[in-house]
């Protein structure tokens, strides 16, 4: 790399020979051989008469010595910082120029607010803020300027002072123009002492006062319109009613975004998400109710379908005593394809109790005896006896108990609902009251801060006044039926 720069700067100076390339480091040897009077190095008799370009980034930061570069051009940075260095206008710097702490900063800091007075002087000539023709950088100039003098800031030429001043100025270009014709000496001598005294009236006039003109639009302070007044470096911020309230908005967004270093835990409780929180919590909280369902939620458990089977043979079996004559008790009962209860009773026969609703023209339970209908309480020949009826009864209560058992003491499931109601009350409580919640599991709440609620609150509840880091003061100013939030911010 080092070959191809210097290949490059042969070849350029074969092209220029007026212009001579050299490092930055060859470049601090030469400001040591010159005592760091830089000035010299251009003229040194090597470089006089050729321009010479410094290949690089210069850094002459804090060398007192240092008040100029003379003629030279720098393709890197310069940094001049905390040097003396009174100008720069004669060099060329192709990077970024530093020169804080230095007599050119002052320069250029002059001739900057000599721009802004030579723009206010040129508004001023031409009236272009003249409250009968003006536009809304005019309205708010002037709003700006009535809270500057109602507050005791600026101080404003009255009616007749303004005439006054205008009248002097008129005055005073008239004598001039009749001092320069004037031949006579001592006349030239009183037109002279007139005039001085006019300018002396003039300079009190304009040097104790001022007026609108004195203030410089020079940017923005959020949405309001910042306005600097020339003489005095007061800062104010100005805008309309909507303009401020976009402006509120962004300033608690920039208070949101770091919303831990600017509001207290406790300020902050009223607006944990309880919705997000519910969310992130919802799967936990549903593990946690499934797996002590039974010990610590009490939540019913619904029939197994080993009981559901149960019961339903029991059912089936009450259903033949009390309908069909069955005698007590039966055995081997099962429940066959088809919802058919299938039995053996107690002599010996095989029953099949079937449901032909499914059948066209039935629709009732017919009980089969080997294959053959049988009609109820003609399946015996032998006449029923009271002890047939008293062990029916007694079988009848013995499957009610049963089926009451099975029913109080269900195996299954956990009832599905019932934990679906569990968890929605715990989400209930979540939402209802987040900040505990989080709390008393040792969680932090700033974790949850919905930042969208808290802006909200903050624009509905906010001052315009927080917008001004001064003192926290504002006013509306009425211009031309419009009002306008002014406020002094520096």
């Amino acid at each position: 790399m080092k070959l191809i720069r210097t290949l490059v700067d042969i070849i350029t100076e074969q092209d220029n020979p007026e212009t001579v390339y050299i490092t930055s480091e060859e470049y601090m040897l030469l400001l040591r051989k010159v005592a760091d009077q830089a000035q010299a190095i251009p003229k040194l008799p090597k470089y006089r008469g050729k321009k010479l370009v410094v290949n690089g980034t210069l850094n002459l930061s804090g060398r007192k010595k240092i008040t100029d570069l003379g003629d030279i051009s720098i393709t890197g940075n310069l940094d001049v910082s905390n040097t003396n260095i009174k100008s720069l206008d004669n060099v060329s710097v192709n990077g970024m120029k530093r020169f804080w702490d230095t007599p050119y900063q002052k320069t250029i800091e002059r001739r900057k607010k000599q721009a802004i007075i030579n723009d206010a002087d040129e508004r001023r000539e031409d009236d272009v803020w003249n409250l009968n023709n003006t536009d809304t950088e005019g309205y708010m100039a002037h709003a700006v300027f009535y809270y500057a003098v109602r507050e005791g800031l600026l101080k404003a030429r009255t009616e007749e002072e303004e005439e006054e001043l205008k009248e002097l100025k008129r005055k005073f270009s008239e004598l001039e123009t009749q001092m320069e014709n004037e031949e006579d000496e001592e006349k030239y001598d009183e037109l002279s002492d007139e005039a001085n005294e006019i300018e002396e009236r003039i300079d009190e006039l304009q040097g104790e006062y001022t007026d609108v003109y004195d203030l410089n639009p020079s940017g923005y302070h959020y949405e309001l319109h910042e306005y600097t007044s020339i003489k005095e470096d007061y800062r104010f911020a100005v805008g309309t009613e909507e303009e401020a309230d976009e402006s509120l908005e962004q300033y608690y967004e920039s208070l949101i975004d770091d919303y831990t270093s600017y509001f207290s835990e406790d300020f902050l409780e009223d607006f944990v998400d309880g919705d997000s929180i519910a969310d992130d919590w919802e799967n936990y909280i549903r593990e946690d109710v499934e797996e002590n369902a039974d010990e610590v939620y009490n939540i019913p458990r619904e029939l197994s379908s080993n009981q559901e089977e149960e019961i339903w043979l029991l059912e089936m079996e009450k259903w033949v005593y009390e309908n069909e004559g069955i005698r007590a008790p039966i055995s081997e009962p099962t429940r066959e394809e088809g919802d058919v209860f299938d039995f053996e009773d107690d002599e010996g026969n095989r029953f099949q109790y079937r449901n032909t609703s499914s059948e066209p023209g039935r629709n009732n339970w017919v009980l089969y005896k080997d294959g053959q209908v049988v009609s109820p309480h003609q399946i015996y020949d032998d006449e029923n006896t009271q002890e047939h009826e008293d062990e029916r009864e007694s079988r009848i209560n013995d499957i009610e108990y049963e089926i009451e058992e099975i029913k109080d003491n269900p195996d299954g499931y956990h009832d599905e609902s019932a934990i679906d109601d569990e968890v929605e009350n715990q989400l209930y409580e979540i939402r209802r009251d987040p900040a505990d919640y989080l709390k008393e599991r040792g969680y932090d709440i700033k974790d949850y801060v919905d930042k969208d609620k808290l802006k909200d609150y903050l624009v509905r509840n906010g001052e315009y006044g927080e917008l001004n880091g001064y003192d926290g003061n504002y006013d509306h100013i009425k211009i031309n039926g419009v009002y306008y939030i002014v406020m002094r911010i520096d």
